[in-house]
């Protein structure tokens, strides 16, 4: 009688749920979350062994990691069988890239996550986008669907300070307003501008970027906009220019300050008028883009030089985007830590591993005058460089950043060098530059009065002249405490 009262025909059945990656820990860690949430999972530790899994059986979704050995996600997803095609498939990775999240979305996966992630964060996310069920979802879903206006992106900060961004971009994707993204260089202007058109109704059009600097002056008409055959010489067949092929997208000028004032003029006609004539030709191509621009010059200052012509930057900055210096959020450091030593953790198919909250404090606390950049850079030297489970002050050797400190920037060191001589004397020359107050010098070196303590001990009695250097330094103050 029990077995009748609970018939599976009175109940929805448990969705099924496939987790493919190369990891166990991540298998069994969403699987086990799954299983304990309603979900019947199954897992695949490669593309292959999944797209047999579709092949054998029915599931609702597929969670999958992007990088595996042989076959990507991506191919995972292309190469479904027919009778997979209402499955739902959401990709994780810890170093991804816009690039692959659109060509994700573009082949018609739900969604795209950064690692790290919260768990619950992630499979409230999926829930709030497959409804209403899978089925129906493919039946109304464009495939090159971008994502929902107001949900997460591919950014990593504070969640405040991404609140507020995202709030902006969400206000702006669904226009086609030029946007003009300024900041210092290394702050992830070009991520801004591959986010903004990852939200907009373009997310499945080209998003075509263009490097100014890298491009001389003399050709950059010739590289936009493209040329006749026999324009100029060397023209030897007629060449489509960075705008053809951004029609119906967007497009990105990068450092658009480092442009020739003749290449500015033509600029400005297109944008007013919508259209453009290839170098040497007289067709008239309509033109339908989204253009952003950014630069990390001080553009007022370069159009009251006559650098840059005030026109155009008055036409470019109809949505001004600042994007302030590293030095200037620092609430942005912890979570960039923690992606960036989690990514390359992952890339290097290591163990994953913590940051001490001393070496996070002493992060916080760097000028990062290269900004993101500058930072993710630190993070992989410290996890290509660890030794240990969890990464302290040392690991990340920050007296090797060229960033305008003295207290941290020793001699330049021969190569010979040890890691332990490099600490030491990044430990007594910030004594110095403190004069020997050691409460200072610790607070600097992000570690406890205590371990300094117990590190100049150490120097004692290995024959170094701590207590000299610890005078000299002092000098007339008494500084020593």
């Amino acid at each position: 009688m029990s077995s009748t009262t609970h018939a599976p025909a009175t109940r929805p059945a448990a969705r099924r749920l496939l987790v493919v990656d190369d990891h166990a820990s991540i298998r069994d860690l969403l699987a086990s979350w799954a299983r304990n949430h309603g979900y019947e999972p199954g897992t695949a530790s490669d593309a292959h062994t999944a797209l047999a899994a579709l092949e054998r059986e029915p599931y609702d979704l597929v969670i999958s990691d992007v990088r595996m050995p042989d076959l990507s996600g991506l191919e995972l997803l292309r190469r479904r069988p027919a009778a997979a095609s209402d499955t739902a498939f959401v990709f994780i990775t810890a170093f991804g890239t816009v690039q692959e999240a659109v060509q994700a979305l573009h082949a018609g996966a739900l969604d795209y996550v950064t690692k790290p992630f919260n768990v619950e964060d992630l499979f409230a996310r999926i829930e709030s986008r497959m409804q209403p069920p899978p089925a129906a979802v493919a039946a109304t879903r464009t495939p090159a669907s971008s994502p929902a206006l107001g949900a997460p992106g591919l950014l990593v900060g504070a969640p405040e300070n991404l609140r507020r961004l995202y709030a902006l971009l969400d206000q702006v994707a669904p226009s086609r307003s030029t946007v003009f993204i300024s900041g210092p260089s290394g702050v992830g202007k070009e991520l801004v501008a591959s986010e903004l058109h990852l939200r907009s109704d373009r997310a499945q059009r080209a998003f075509v970027r263009v490097n100014c600097p890298a491009i001389p002056k003399e050709l950059q008409e010739s590289e936009l906009f493209g040329h006749e055959k026999g324009a100029f010489t060397g023209a030897n067949r007629r060449r489509e220019g960075k705008f053809f092929h951004a029609n119906g997208g967007s497009i990105l000028l990068d450092e658009i300050s480092e442009t020739s004032l003749a290449f500015q003029s033509k600029l400005l006609r297109v944008l007013q008028e919508r259209e453009y004539e290839r170098v040497g030709g007289h067709e008239l191509i309509r033109l339908d883009v989204r253009l952003i621009a950014t630069s990390n010059r001080d553009m007022a200052a370069m159009v009251e030089r006559g650098k840059f012509r005030d026109d155009l930057f008055y036409r470019l900055n109809v949505v001004p985007i600042e994007i302030a210096p590293l030095c200037q959020r620092r609430d942005d450091i912890p979570p960039l830590v923690e992606f960036f030593v989690a990514r390359f953790c992952d890339e290097g198919r290591r163990a994953p591993l913590a940051v001490t909250p001393a070496a996070l404090a002493a992060l916080v606390e760097r000028p990062w005058k290269g900004n993101v950049r500058q930072l993710q850079n630190v993070c992989e030297r410290a996890v290509v460089l660890a030794r240990g489970d969890a990464l302290d002050v040392d690991d990340f050797l920050l007296h090797l950043e060229i960033d305008g400190r003295a207290t941290t920037a020793p001699a330049a060191a021969p190569p010979e060098l040890t890691v332990a001589a490099m600490e030491r004397q990044l430990i007594l020359r910030t004594l110095e530059t403190t004069r020997a107050n050691r409460t200072e010098a610790a607070r600097r070196l992000g570690i406890s009065v205590r371990t300094l303590r117990n590190k100049l001990n150490e120097y004692r009695r290995i024959g170094i002249e701590v207590d000299a250097l610890l005078e000299s330094a002092a000098g007339t103050d008494g500084g020593a405490h």
